[in-house]
Parts: structure tokens; sequence; C-alpha cells
């Protein structure tokens, strides 16, 4: 009998290329095909990338060259550029890399393991064309559980979630949006959203199979329904996915301050399983970079905004994204960020310096006129400013009681396990226990630092005799 194929898929960039990636590792299993260890060991080395930042690609093309050294005494090693490189670069790639098997878009995941398996017979027939892969018709895209190639069922085991009890949902896919500097929408395409309907039976599968966690997916995630007409919102999907009684959190990232509106608003304060932390990136402090970015809100909107929340959720956290040194940012610019941040007091931050995307607005038009050492110099500042207030946050949990998701063993320190609180803060705490993972466990935080909390384990019927913090 031949051993089963092997293929190896590893995932840059963002949550959404991770779901691709749960996605299409789906349907490479139900083909008959199986998970390899390490690069080495495959038959079938994919690599799903981002182009959102510079560096990322840097790393895909690097790969890229160690893999055409090994197909020279390979042949019949399948080479895939999956997601947003293959569909910005395809022309470079096909005409510059011809040991690349596969160059699949986002949008043509919908028949990867015909895709798949096609390459591997022409491979071993060693037929040294690549396959440029079409792309498939709008919307088919968007893969979900329930979906197979022929209307068969393929569901997102254990062998393709990160963990057991969570589980990313795309609830829409594209962007519609105009940043300047974002590629997102010349990659994924426009808008499209998924059926409520659609969507809920994919989240009832997902919780039969153990999963008490989900996170919906969109790049402009709070936009969703747009395209389906009055009375489809994310407000309305919430209530509709916090009627499901076995799920015990529902995530959503990443948000849009425009599309913050009140009824979201409304459903996040009176939903007590959403999770308690928004996603919602400012970019910049600046009316003046705000406007270049064509982010559609001032710094006085934002706050607004922020402020609405606060109010009706006041348990609610924040997350954000800022980019540094965009063009023709200045000294006074940067300051506005950097008082923004201390006002919001964010608990999480991304920190980008500024590269230009082919095709972007920003990389036509402005130049890149903010030297490498500045945007360097403003990240740091931003760094730790984010750093001193995660520790500020952290410190007051001192003796507080959080709920945790269990996830499995730290990654780092033997007899530690790791989790999530319903605030997505990172919680280490003393056990050795593989039947904690996927189970809501009450720990008392004994020490914080800047990025993560520990704590110590405590009895499950705490939750009854005190109460849990939710933190």
């Amino acid at each position: 009998m031949t051993a089963p194929r092997r293929f190896y898929l590893h995932s840059y960039g963002c949550q959404m290329n991770k779901l691709d990636s749960e996605l299409v590792a789906s349907r490479l299993l139900h083909a008959g095909l199986e998970p390899a260890a390490t690069e080495h060991e495959a038959d079938v080395v994919l690599l799903n990338t981002c182009s959102v930042r510079q560096h990322a690609e840097d790393r895909v093309w690097s790969r890229l060259g160690r893999l055409r050294i090994r197909k020279r005494a390979e042949p019949g090693l399948v080479v895939g550029l999956l997601g947003c490189m293959a569909e910005e670069h395809q022309r470079h790639v096909q005409a510059r890399m011809p040991h690349v098997d596969l160059i699949v878009g986002p949008s043509a995941f919908g028949d990867i393991d015909a895709k798949v398996q096609a390459a591997l017979e022409r491979n071993a027939a060693r037929a040294a064309e690549a396959v440029l892969a079409q792309r498939d018709a709008p919307g088919a895209g968007i893969l979900a559980v329930g979906q197979g190639v022929s209307g068969d069922t393929i569901v997102r085991n254990v062998r393709t979630r990160p963990h057991r009890s969570q589980a990313y949902v795309s609830v829409m896919r594209g962007c519609n949006m105009p940043c300047s500097y974002c590629i997102v929408p010349l990659t994924r395409g426009d808008e499209v959203s998924r059926p409520i309907a659609d969507i809920r039976a994919e989240v009832e599968r997902l919780v039969g199979d153990g999963v008490t966690e989900v996170t919906l997916l969109g790049q402009t995630v709070n936009a969703y329904g747009r395209d389906l007409g009055p009375g489809v919102t994310l407000a309305v999907l919430l209530r509709t996915l916090h009627e499901i009684p076995e799920l015990r959190r529902i995530a959503f990232i990443t948000s849009h301050p425009n599309f913050l509106s009140r009824e979201l608003i409304d459903a996040i304060a009176e939903l007590p399983r959403v999770a308690r932390y928004l996603h919602l990136p400012a970019q910049s402090g600046s009316n003046a970079m705000l406007k270049s970015m064509r982010r559609g809100y001032t710094r006085e909107r934002y706050l607004a905004r922020v402020a609405e929340l606060r109010a009706r959720a006041p348990d609610v956290e924040l997350h954000s994204d800022f980019i540094v040194g965009y063009p023709g940012e200045s000294d006074a610019d940067f300051a506005a960020t950097a008082t923004l941040m201390e006002e919001v007091r964010f608990a999480q931050s991304y920190v980008f310096q500024y590269s230009p995307r082919p095709g972007t607005h920003a990389a036509a038009e402005l130049a890149d006129d903010v030297p490498r050492a500045e945007k360097e110099r403003r990240n740091q500042v931003l760094l730790a400013i984010q750093e001193r207030i995660c520790r500020e946050h952290h410190a007051a949990l001192l003796g507080t009681v959080v709920e945790v998701l269990v996830e499995g063993p730290s990654p780092r320190i033997a007899g530690r396990m790791t989790g999530r609180s319903v605030h997505h803060r990172i919680v280490h705490f003393p056990a050795d226990d593989a039947a904690l993972v996927g189970t809501y466990m009450p720990v008392r935080i004994t020490s914080a630092g800047a990025h993560c909390l520990v704590g110590e384990l405590l009895p499950e019927n705490h939750h009854a005799e005190t109460g849990v913090a939710r933190a």
C-alpha cells in the first residue's frame, strides 16, 4: 500500500489567514493527505501569505528561495504559494519562480484539494509547469464547515483547529474601505457577507465538535451585512449566536470605528457571552494623518465612539493598531498619536512602521519621507507607552479571580498551563493536567507583567462561592 502524501502548511499574517489555512487543511485531510510534522518531511509545502506589510513578504521570498534549492534535489515536491501574495504577485512568480507549482489567491481555495492532487500528478510525471489557479466565482472563497467540494460535510476537527474548544468563523470576505495604505481590497476584493442562517449552522456544527468559543472574522467585521440588505447586521448576528446555549464566548475582529453603531454597542452591553474586548484600530491620533490615510473619521469622532461604548459597557477593553512614519507624519502628528494612546489607555496595541504597498494610493501618490531611523524611534516610543499601560492594567488585577479558558501547556515553562480570560489576556498557572484543556477555570492572580498574568488554579466550584472577576 502506498503511504499517504503529506502536506506542510505555514500561515503568515492575520486571523483570516489562519482560518483560511484551517479550511485548506480540512480539505486536504478529507482528500486523504496527512499533515507533516516538519516542512522537510512533506511532499507538499504550502505557504499561505500576507501582503499587508513588506516584512511578511520578505520572509516568504526568502523561504521560496530555500524551497527552490530543495526542489532541485526532489523534483516531485509540490510547492504552493497561497493567499494575498499569490493574488498580487502571480505574474512575477509564474515568470521567475518555475519551481512554484501552485499560485492560488484567497478567492480560489474552493477546490484546493483538487489543485494539489493535480500538481502531485504532474510532478510525478516530471512535468515542469506551474499552475496558475483561476479565480472562482464571487463569494466562492468563503469556505465554511459543512462545505465540501461535492457538497459533502467537512468539519474542522481538532487536527485543524488550534485548540479543540476554539474556532475562527469567517462571516464575510473582502473590504470596501478606501484606506490609502492598505492592499486588502486589491487582494481580497469587495465585501461579501455570508447569510446569518449559514453562519449559525456552521457554529452549531462546531459546537457539536466541542467548540465553546468562536471568533467571527472579517476585514471590517462590524460592516457585516451591508451587502445583504436592511436588518442584517453584526448586532443581529451576535444575538442569533447568543441563543446557542453551549457557546460560552463570542468574539469578533477586526472592527472599524465608522461602523461602531449604537445597535452594536447595545448588543455588546446586553449579551454577557460576547467577549469583553474590542479591536478598534485608531491608526493615528492626528486628524491630518487620518485624513491622508482616508480613514473617514477624526480623532474627536473616535473618542466619542469610545466614550459611548464605555458608558454602556464599562467592562469592555479596547485594542488598537497604529502606523508610525506614515508619509508626511510630523513630530506634532506623532505626538497626537502618543496622547491618544495615553487618553484611551488601550489594553493592547499593535504598532507598525509604515511600508509602501504597491497598488495603494499612498504608494502611488505620497513620498515615503520619514527616515527609517525615525520610524523605529517612534515605534519604540509607542511600544514603551503601551507596555507601561499594560503593566498598570495588570497590576490592578492582583488578588482578583479571573475565569480562564485553558488552551494547553505553556510553550516556555514546564509544569505550567496557559489560557485566556474573557478580556483576551494571557494567564499562566502551575498545573500539568491535559484534562483541563478546553475547560473554564478560576485562577487567582498572584503576579502580573506587561504581557501576561500568572496565578494559582482554584477549585472549579470557586465560581459559586465568591464569583469570578470578568478580567
